[in-house]
């Protein structure tokens, strides 16, 4: 590496550790990561907690009759499918012309 290049690379490297270390100082007012005691917050919380929980509640109570997966005419049901053939990948050298060999290889 030139010393053009190595010069511009830290240059450009002291530019971008510069506008970070702004970045995070000017944002550092904006986040809070602590607690609010605040009452309006406080009553946000509980209400969104007790909905939670209702809701928890009223799912707990669904139930599933899973009894149709063990009747005999569900467990007769047979698959249509059709096994995957084998095919052989890619070539013994990826980067010769296509016309070049048989084009696949078998590993």
């Amino acid at each position: 590496m030139g010393k053009t290049a190595t010069n511009l690379s830290i240059v450009l490297g002291l530019v971008t550790v510069v506008f970070a270390g702004y970045y995070l100082y000017t944002q550092k007012d904006t986040a809070s990561l602590g607690f609010s005691n605040e009452v309006p917050n406080m009553e946000n919380v509980l209400n969104n907690t007790k909905v939670f929980i209702d809701r928890r509640q009223m799912l707990d109570q669904v139930g599933f009759n899973v009894d149709f997966f063990e009747d005999r005419r569900f467990l007769s049901l047979r698959s249509f499918t059709k096994p995957i053939q084998e095919r052989p990948i890619g070539r013994p050298d990826p980067f010769a012309d296509a016309e070049v060999g048989s084009g696949v290889s078998n590993f």
